[in-house]
C-alpha cells in the first residue's frame, strides 16, 4: 500500500468525520523545504553580489566599479538573448 492511500479520519466539533488526506501535509511540508531553500539561494547570492561590489569598489574605485557592473550586464544578456 502506498503512502497516497492512507486516509486519516478526522473529528470535528459538530461530530461530523471526514477524511483528510494524509498526503496534503506532506505536500505543505514538501512545499516549505522548497520555499526555504530557494530563499537561503538567494540570500547567498546577495551576499556574494555584496561582496563582490565592495572588492570592485576597493579595487578600482566606486563610480568605475559601477561601470564595470553595467558593462558586464549588459554583455551578460546579449549572451543569453
Amino acid at each position: 500500500m502506498s503512502r497516497h492511500n492512507v486516509r486519516v479520519k478526522a473529528k470535528y466539533p459538530h461530530n461530523f468525520i471526514k477524511n483528510v488526506a494524509k498526503t496534503k501535509v506532506d505536500d505543505r511540508h514538501e512545499n516549505l523545504n522548497m520555499f526555504t531553500k530557494v530563499v537561503k539561494e538567494k540570500q547567498a547570492l546577495r551576499e556574494r553580489y555584496i561582496k563582490l561590489m565592495n572588492d570592485a569598489e576597493k579595487a578600482v574605485g566606486r563610480k568605475e566599479a559601477i561601470y564595470l557592473f553595467r558593462d558586464a550586464e549588459i554583455i551578460w544578456q546579449k549572451i543569453y538573448s
